[in-house]
């Protein structure tokens, strides 16, 4: 047993994770079909009052339609979920440090930091997750790394980022006829096609989020049976402590 390191239940926390990830992949995908069907069939128009001796006397405002999201469950479920998928992970990567296993490149601590460093954060993530995935064994002999990690980054992170772009280059077009009309002096901007284009990327977006919180599912079951398998296997160095009778223990 590597000094310095302690090996920790995981099972339970990946329960509770799983959980979470469903909770998050469902509620997200109908609150994205909600404001798909909202930006579709509604209507959007800004105003911006003229300023009177140039001081603005009131505040742009929409009319029309009026958007409601399911943003109040999503948004601590997610956070909830991220901080439980942080825990899990440092836990799960410190039992493979516990045991001793020879050529570990990721230590517990770096398996948690890689996602809060720009552009580390897009790569390294996945590097911890590939090592803790294949060292997920009773000896720590790694095994064969399936498509599953690669694909759940793929969708998590190129899933996203296609949409986003997609999102952004559709609506430039919308963006540029808005600006011309600022330039005429309008005051009234009807935002509705602008509104009618993303509702199809936010339908997108929905479809990646949900099918990645899947993947996501998948791999930290996969990871888990592998910890518990590795767990059945006594801790090298640890000695059990014997039974007292004399104390009833």
């Amino acid at each position: 047993m590597t000094p310095g390191y302690q090996v920790r239940p995981v099972a339970t926390l990946g329960r509770v994770l799983q959980i979470l990830l469903a909770v998050v992949g469902v509620v997200s995908l109908i609150n994205d079909v909600w404001l798909f069907a909202q930006l579709r069939s509604g209507t959007y128009v800004l105003h911006v009052p003229e300023q009177v001796n140039g001081q603005v006397t009131q505040q742009p405002y929409l009319t029309g339609s009026r958007l409601a999201s399911l943003g109040f469950v999503v948004w601590p479920v997610m956070l909830a979920t991220i901080v439980v998928w942080l825990v899990w992970q440092h836990h799960a990567t410190e039992n493979l440090w516990a045991r001793g296993f020879r050529d570990l490149h990721i230590r517990p601590g770096w398996a948690v930091g890689w996602w809060f460093i720009p552009f580390a954060s897009l790569v390294m993530p996945c590097v911890a997750m590939v090592e803790l995935d294949r060292r997920s064994t009773p000896e720590g002999t790694p095994r064969r790394a399936g498509p599953l990690v690669g694909a759940w980054w793929g969708v998590y992170l190129g899933g996203a980022v296609v949409v986003w772009v997609g999102l952004f280059l559709a609506l430039l077009p919308g963006f540029a006829d808005l600006g011309r009309a600022a330039d005429a002096r309008s005051t009234v901007f009807d935002l509705t096609p602008l509104a009618h284009t993303a509702a199809g990327w936010v339908l997108a977006l929905g479809v990646v989020q949900a099918t990645a919180a899947a993947l996501a599912i998948a791999v930290v079951r996969r990871i888990g049976d592998g910890q518990a398998s590795m767990q059945a296997v006594p801790v090298p160095g640890w000695v059990p402590v014997p039974m007292r009778p004399d104390l009833g223990v």
